[in-house]
């Protein structure tokens, strides 16, 4: 189930364990750049997400919310500033918090237990696609993983594929 929903998108991952000052966003918040996520259409994203460990084995998403946010010019530069240029982050950097209506221009779903995910009914358009793998090694207190993101264009009706491995 996909759905719009209001509460903090991937600043909420990366919450908690920042480091540094908070950064100012430059650009201003434009909802008529990203009312294209509310518009019905026919085209769709599936996607996995996973991180690789150090053995070379897979970590899926698996269970972890997966957003989709339209790749405006102030979204892009907040990921930007949240990840420090990078597409994946464990710490993140903090960053002002978005205006209030920001947060209803996005979607969310949940990544299957393959780390499989899709959005449905997409309207054309360059859209951000974030979600967080964390993990524990055996004998370990210790976390790996992060936050990280890919940024996808889909065009038309098609189908496109979205791999989020923070790369």
């Amino acid at each position: 189930m996909v759905r719009v929903a209001g509460l903090g998108v991937v600043a909420g991952v990366l919450a908690g364990c920042q480091l540094g000052p908070t950064a100012s966003i430059e650009r201003k918040f434009d909802q008529r750049a990203a009312e294209y996520i509310l518009k019905p259409g026919k085209a769709r994203i599936e996607g996995q997400a996973f991180l690789r460990r150090d053995q070379g084995r897979l970590v899926t998403a698996a269970g972890e919310r997966v957003f989709l946010i339209p790749a405006t010019a102030y979204a892009v530069e907040r990921f930007e500033r949240m990840f420090g240029g990078d597409r994946r982050s464990y710490y993140g950097n903090a960053v002002e918090e978005p205006p209030p209506e920001y947060l209803t221009y996005r979607k969310e779903t949940k990544v299957d237990m393959s780390g499989r995910f899709s959005f449905e009914s997409l309207s054309p358009g360059r859209y951000i696609v974030a979600t967080r793998v964390f993990w524990t090694e055996p004998k370990s207190f210790f976390t790996h993983g992060g936050a990280m993101y890919d940024v996808v264009d889909v065009k038309g009706e098609e189908t496109t594929t979205a791999i989020v491995s923070g790369k």
